[in-house]
């Protein structure tokens, strides 16, 4: 299991979201076409409605939740620091250790960034 798919379940957004994300980088860097992206999308549908391809509309509805979830969470990150729950060196740390983005980590960094991550999280929020 990747890193992402391990954070979701901790996250604002769920793991079909992380999916459609996922699809919609690829959108967005002009790897596919948003057909495509809605047609890899209905792959992950819910059993009984992987006849019924996932239309643009909805795909592009799906992209939205998350986009939406993704900024409810920064602005969260946003009052937690302007009330001082948490500290901006800190959060700097945290984004720092996580990084530029994805990359593939072994079974055992994976398990390792966890337990930093989990540690530092407990650091940080007050």
């Amino acid at each position: 299991m990747s890193v992402p798919e391990r954070l979701v379940e901790r996250s604002s957004i769920t793991s079909r979201q992380l999916e459609i994300l996922t699809t919609y980088l690829r959108v967005a860097s002009g790897e596919i076409r948003m057909k495509d992206a809605a047609a890899l999308a209905s792959q992950g549908r819910k059993k009984g409605k992987r006849d019924n391809p996932l239309t643009i509309g909805s795909y592009s509805r799906s992209v939205q939740q998350a986009r939406a979830n993704v900024s409810e969470s920064l602005l969260t990150m946003v009052i937690a620091l302007w009330l001082g729950l948490v500290r901006v060196e800190d959060v700097r740390r945290l984004f720092e250790l996580v990084g530029g983005g994805a990359r593939e980590l072994s079974d055992e960094e994976a398990d390792r960034f966890m337990q930093l991550l989990d540690a530092l999280l407990r650091r940080i929020v007050v």
